[in-house]
């Protein structure tokens, strides 16, 4: 009976042990009542917002080693387009003049509780109208924005590492 007891008590202490750390990635928004362009009528910022952050924890995932912490700021959001108001909707129009999208960051990268890299940037793609390919959806608003950021993810964190 001692030894179940103790098997029972000790069972979930060996399963967390046993499960693999995960990279940390933690996002803030500085100052998101002043981003260029966040949002729009058909996209609330606060959404728009959200699913960044979700996007670069899932690169954090896919990319980071599990004893790297990344605290990304996000500065300001620039989406790719232009919205052009067309009652009762809005669309977002682009092309490819000067409306690519841009994010300004401020990063730091620790790795094992060590700051590794820390900087402060504004990543840009002057090439988002190129196809999508098989990872983004065409249709998902954020679709420039999204690989925008899985590439510069990839440039400065991954270092030839394939995608888990």
């Amino acid at each position: 009976m001692r030894i179940h007891r103790f098997l029972v008590a000790a069972l979930p202490a060996a399963v967390f042990m046993a499960m693999p750390l995960q990279a940390a990635v933690t996002v803030t928004y500085a100052n998101p009542d002043r981003f260029t362009d966040a949002g729009d009528r058909n996209s609330d910022p606060v959404s728009v917002m959200k699913d960044l952050e979700q996007h670069l924890r899932s690169l954090g995932d896919r990319y980071l080693p599990p004893n790297a912490n990344l605290k990304i700021e996000v500065l300001d959001v620039d989406r790719a387009g232009r919205p052009r108001m067309n009652l009762p909707t809005e669309i977002r129009i682009v092309t490819g003049k000067g409306d690519m999208p841009c994010i300004d960051l401020r990063y730091t990268l620790e790795m094992d509780g060590k700051v590794a890299q820390s900087n402060k940037e504004r990543v840009c793609d002057n090439d988002y109208l190129r196809p999508a390919g098989p990872r983004y959806n065409e249709h998902d608003p954020l679709a420039y924005e999204k690989r925008m950021l899985e590439t510069w993810f990839q440039e400065r964190f991954a270092k030839g590492k394939p995608p888990r």
